[in-house]
């Protein structure tokens, strides 16, 4: 006499989910009914990469966007063992040599350090006394900026980029006002705002192994630095005059071979050197015909090797028209 509730109830529970399936099916969207029904759903657009805020507004960032191209040409014979070459006025990739390949960069990581810098409330017009946070952690590496010497925010800026002091460069913390790991910290948010997604960094100096980028990524910050009116200025220098508070000017020249050249105007120009990393070189320049184009190299085993290859690319470029 037990089963008769039993089967009550199970035969209710199916008729109730046999309502249910039919009022589903009913309120359901036929196929035609389920695309417009589709198209009244919100959808998710990847949005479009813009310059950061903290550039000045300029064209030529725009130009960004296009360095993710393929070259257009092959490369000719090159000693570096990466290269990248772009054409700013064209927005086009005019070569490609292992521009993916992520290498220590060696001194050219002072364009970022520069470019984190003009980021923040920076103050170039600050005293800067140098002491032991502004020392590298590789010991023996170079530096003219010894403890104690007071210099402003600008010409710790011009030791880095001109003279590629790597003290200048851990002093770039300070006229930002910040820590140095939290410079560097700034230095992996600044990469990501300019799109150098396979760029990572532990030092403002580039001593360490472990500042890491490709020759792509890296001419992305060289435009950055080329379209920034401060970093473009003292990047593009021939030398810089440090000055001390308590003792005389001291003039540092420029480490880039095509400062003084009169055939092209250099827009920003860095060089690099560790054992790890080779000869390293990046510059955005204006050529005599007006064309404005970045040239990245990396990884060349000798001093003339890297400035030969800056040269035949120079005469490259020219031939492509």
């Amino acid at each position: 006499m037990r089963a008769l509730p039993l089967l009550r109830l199970v035969t209710t529970a199916l008729a109730v989910s046999l309502a249910a399936l039919t009022a589903w099916v009913a309120l359901s969207p036929t196929d035609g009914a389920l695309a417009e029904y589709a198209a009244f759903q919100p959808r998710l657009v990847p949005p479009r990469w813009a310059p950061p805020d903290w550039l000045p507004d300029s064209e030529d960032l725009w130009a960004l966007e296009q360095m993710g191209g393929a070259a257009r040409a092959r490369s000719p014979r090159l000693r570096s063992t990466a290269a990248f070459v772009f054409d700013v006025d064209e927005g086009a990739v005019l070569l490609e040599r292992n521009a993916d390949v992520v290498v220590p960069v060696a001194s050219i990581t002072k364009f970022v350090s520069a470019l984190a810098m003009v980021s923040t409330e920076h103050d170039l017009d600050r005293t800067i006394c140098i002491g032991p946070e502004h020392y590298p952690t590789r010991s023996g590496a170079f530096s003219k900026l010894s403890t104690g010497d007071c210099i402003q925010g600008w010409d710790a800026l011009g030791a880095a980029l001109v003279a590629s002091d790597n003290r200048g460069a851990y002093a770039l913390a300070s006229a930002a006002g910040l820590g140095v790991d939290d410079l560097v910290d700034r230095m992996n948010e600044v990469s990501v705002d300019l799109g150098m997604s396979l760029s990572s960094w532990t030092d403002p100096s580039g001593l360490e192994d472990e500042n890491l980028s490709t020759a792509r990524d890296i001419a992305r910050a060289t435009l950055a630095v080329a379209t920034e009116p401060v970093l473009s200025e003292v990047a593009s220098a021939p030398f810089w005059d440090v000055h001390y508070t308590d003792r005389p000017t001291r003039r540092r020249h420029s480490t880039n071979r095509l400062a003084e050249r009169s055939d092209l105007e250099v827009l920003a120009a860095k060089t690099g050197y560790t054992d790890t990393a080779g000869y390293c070189y990046s510059t955005a320049v204006r050529l005599a015909s007006g064309r404005r184009v970045v040239i990245t190299l990396l990884g060349a085993h000798r001093n003339r090797d890297r400035w030969a290859d800056v040269n035949t690319l120079l005469r490259w470029i020219e031939a492509q028209g």
